[in-house]
């Protein structure tokens, strides 16, 4: 497990250099113009996935699993320069599907693999079964704009838990018999989170990308798993 946290540590290192030295290069190259940042008050949306580390044995987590942003950003330019900073406020909803259900014992939760047969004997099947997070988010951003439309921005968000729940859709694990179930509350969720944010595109579309330095649960209450979010926003700025 050591190994494995050390080569994550390594790939988000890797990554945020070469951010670093597209930018740079990108700023020599640029003129600076005072009319980049325009707009004071922008708002945007964002469509990613999660990749979540350091998965449990015997539980895979799906490839695709679609998530949003949704937030407003005041911008605050540096004098006459390609540079801006912004903070805003959000909402960063993530759907966590998996072939597992989450179950709590003794103060712990834990991911169960949803099985082939049901408990009766019967054979089982599911068309779902997902972990969501929605949370507050306290985004902020140092940002570069080219006047040619190339950007970049590097930030860190900070976001409070607001909403967590569980959705099955399925065959049930006792009867077989088919059954949607949803538990509103799920313990042992950690109530901050906080992680570095990147963004790098042209104009209106770009990539963005999120690595959660904090787990999704709580310390030795649950599994330490945590995401990293890559996906396509709508930014004007």
């Amino acid at each position: 497990m050591p190994l494995k946290n050390n080569s994550n540590q390594v790939f988000m290192k890797k990554l945020l250099i070469s951010f670093v030295l597209i930018l740079s290069i990108t700023v020599l190259k640029a003129q600076n113009t005072s009319d980049l940042f325009t707009e004071k008050y922008t708002s945007g949306f964002d469509i990613f996935t999660d990749i979540i580390m350091d998965a449990p044995d015997g539980i895979d987590f799906r490839a695709f699993s679609p998530g949003v942003n949704i937030y407003g950003m005041r911008t605050f330019p540096v004098k006459e320069s390609n540079f801006a900073f912004a903070v805003g406020l959000g909402l960063g909803i993530h759907n966590i599907f998996s072939n597992a259900v989450l179950n709590d014992t003794m103060g712990v939760s834990y991911f169960t693999p949803i099985p082939d047969k049901a408990a009766s004997g019967g054979k089982l099947s599911y068309k779902k079964s997902k972990l969501t997070l929605t949370y507050l988010d306290l985004p902020a951003e140092i940002r570069f704009k080219s006047a040619a439309g190339f950007r970049v921005a590097l930030g860190v968000k900070v976001g409070l838990l607001v909403d967590a729940h569980t959705k099955y859709k399925g065959d049930d694990l006792i009867t077989g018999k088919k059954t949607k179930l949803k538990q509103g509350y799920v313990p042992h969720i950690a109530t901050w989170r906080f992680g570095p944010t990147v963004q790098i595109g042209y104009k209106w579309i770009n990539l963005i990308g999120y690595y959660s330095v904090t787990k999704i649960f709580d310390e030795n209450a649950g599994p330490e798993i945590y995401p990293i979010s890559i996906g396509l926003a709508l930014r004007p700025f």
